[in-house]
């Protein structure tokens, strides 16, 4: 029996958005899907809020207490709108009817936007496609959901645990302290505007190259191909004192038997020492698929949560006041978060819809909003899109490996939300 009021603490890994997140850096990430007809917006919003009372951790506003933020419930009318042209736009929940999500219209596409101290992007996917297949039922359609819609589920209570802090072991904490990394560098698009590259293959070509030809995993592959092209296009990496870092996401739902809806991901990382000036795509695949294999061990990951979860836990953090930890927490930030980081990739993995949905999806996207460049994944039916994202002007990099997968023999499709001169105009 779900309660009819109810509060959460923000989550381990959402605890710092809110104290962080700005124009520039709106921690905000995209998902859409692209259906068989022009989107009807009031029945669209007839959806989103049919859905919302089911998901409690998305029905909330954040809240100031005296030492944390946290989240209150929401009983607000959601409204939706149409899409604007910056995409993953910072936005104010005061103005969102306190909401920390937006469902947004555009000719045939619905798109969530939600801000990362909410959900990650599993997370997200569930609501996105409970208020799809609630679209299409209002609309008429008969839609069987097949055990694959959430919303069709008994509500559990482990949909909204904190699984940083049930896997907490106060024994297996280490010392986190990182390096900075390398920086990509350059002009930015004014009003911060992202360009979005999409660049759509075919999976089964994809998985031919990655796992025939390199015995590597799609994540290892695109992780070491991204880190080539950096080094190939960029004139201030190679001798610079810094490694070049990317971060990746990874989902630690199935290490943990989890469902929760919110925050549990955490990075590991690629790291390339800048001293080399003889890297070939090989040898980086190599060097990816052995950190990957090291860092992705149950019990590191363990080791990982609870140090984190340990900062929180410190009596010091703990008793100040939430002005002062906001302060601290950008300090920390830019120490553990930012400054250790060159760019990100995320694999979201493949879209798991009803046969009826799939007959009325034809295409679907995930994009992240980061500072420099980020590069996100997601797969369904026959295809997978990969998607580049940058507010820097220069596309050599993004070039490049759209250039190194046809030589491979993908075939690429590219869409993207730039246009010639936007690189003077913007």
């Amino acid at each position: 029996m779900k309660k009819e009021k109810y509060w959460y603490k923000l989550d381990n890994a959402g605890k710092i958005f809110p104290a962080v997140s700005k124009d520039d850096r709106s921690n905000v990430f995209r998902l859409s899907f692209y259906i068989d007809e022009i989107v009807d917006k009031d029945i669209l919003e007839l959806a989103v809020n049919k859905v919302l009372p089911r998901f409690e951790t998305f029905a909330v506003q954040l809240k100031n207490g005296l030492f944390w933020n946290y989240f209150g419930a929401n009983t607000h009318q959601f409204r939706v709108e149409e899409e604007p042209a910056v995409l993953c736009e910072y936005f104010k929940p005061v103005k969102n009817y306190g909401f920390l999500f937006k469902v947004y219209y555009l000719d045939n596409k619905i798109t969530l936007e939600t801000f990362h101290a909410l959900t990650d992007g599993s997370g997200a996917l569930a609501f996105l496609k409970s208020v799809t297949y609630h679209y299409f039922k209002l609309r008429g359609f008969k839609i069987e959901h097949e055990n694959k819609i959430l919303s069709e589920k008994p509500y559990s209570k482990k949909e909204s645990e904190d699984n940083f802090i049930s896997n907490y072991d106060k024994d297996k904490r280490r010392n986190l302290q990182e390096e900075k990394a390398y920086k990509l560098s350059g002009e930015s698009f004014n009003h911060h505007w992202v360009m979005f590259v999409k660049a759509k293959v075919d999976t089964k070509q994809l998985i031919q190259v990655v796992k025939t030809k390199y015995k590597a995993t799609i994540t290892q592959y695109v992780t070491a191909l991204l880190a080539y092209c950096i080094y190939k296009e960029t004139v201030d990496f190679v001798s610079n004192k810094k490694p070049l870092k990317i971060f990746v996401p990874v989902n630690l739902r199935p290490y943990f038997d989890s469902v929760t809806l919110r925050n549990f991901s955490l990075y590991i990382k690629a790291s390339y020492p800048s001293h080399r000036n003889d890297y070939t795509f090989e040898n980086m695949l190599e060097m990816t698929k052995e950190q990957f294999v090291d860092q992705l061990d149950k019990d590191k990951l363990q080791s990982r949560i609870s140090s984190l979860v340990g900062y929180e836990k410190n009596p010091i953090i703990r008793i100040l006041p939430l002005v002062l930890k906001t302060i601290a927490f950008k300090i920390g930030y830019y120490v553990l978060g930012d400054s250790i980081s060159s760019c990100s990739i995320s694999n979201l993995g493949i879209v798991d819809l009803p046969k009826d949905m799939m007959e009325k999806i034809s295409d679907v996207d995930f994009a992240n909003s980061g500072y420099g460049l980020a590069m996100t994944l997601i797969s369904m039916g026959s295809f997978t899109n990969i998607i580049m994202t940058s507010p820097l002007k220069d596309l050599s990099i993004i070039n490049q490996m759209i250039s190194l997968m046809v030589k491979e023999g993908i075939d690429v499709t590219i869409d993207t939300n730039y246009k010639e001169g936007y690189d003077e105009i913007l």
